[in-house]
């Protein structure tokens, strides 16, 4: 039930970020080092302030264009996460796909896309998502069994966990 938790509030927050459209240098470098941080921390406390710093990061808007940006994207989310609820997948899919072009290492939009793949009966694609997931974040709580859990049910990771046509990070 965690496991399922963190994946519903990955997709919520992936489709948030997904709105934000730019970041400035200060930001990706601060990105660069909380990504690397996370890596290597042990210590629960300080796995869950790397990640909500990551979060922070990624929903942080400096001007009036990007918060406006950002509001539209809250109204969008709210849309996305009813689709998703409904099942249609394949709007919720398209969003997972922006966001991934935006960032490369966003393992909520990677849990998310896992979570959804699982749904659709698709575990090789599942598979292969909860493991880009756990490349950037490899704290997300119960991803290891859910991989497990797909790999025994015949999924093998797949070459294109997205579906959409574009090269994943580290793929």
């Amino acid at each position: 039930m965690t496991f399922l938790r963190a994946c519903l509030a990955a997709v919520a927050g992936l489709i948030l970020s997904a709105s934000v459209h730019a970041q400035n240098n200060g930001s990706s470098t601060m990105l660069d080092t909380l990504f690397a941080k996370l890596q290597t921390a042990t210590d629960p406390s300080a796995i869950q302030s790397l990640e909500a710093a990551i979060w922070e990061q990624w929903t942080m808007v400096p001007g009036d264009a990007e918060r406006q940006l950002m509001m539209r994207g809250i109204a969008e989310m709210e849309q996305q996460e009813l689709q998703w609820l409904l099942g249609n997948f394949t709007a919720s899919i398209a969003d997972i796909c922006e966001t991934i072009k935006r960032e490369p290492r966003h393992f909520g939009a990677y849990s998310g896309l896992g979570m959804i793949r699982a749904q659709m009966n698709e575990p090789g694609r599942a598979v292969a998502a909860f493991q880009l997931a756990k490349k950037y974040n490899p704290h997300i709580v119960g991803l290891d069994d859910e991989i497990e859990r797909l790999k025994a049910m015949g999924g093998e990771p797949s070459d294109d966990p997205l579906g959409c046509g574009q090269r994943t990070a580290g793929r």
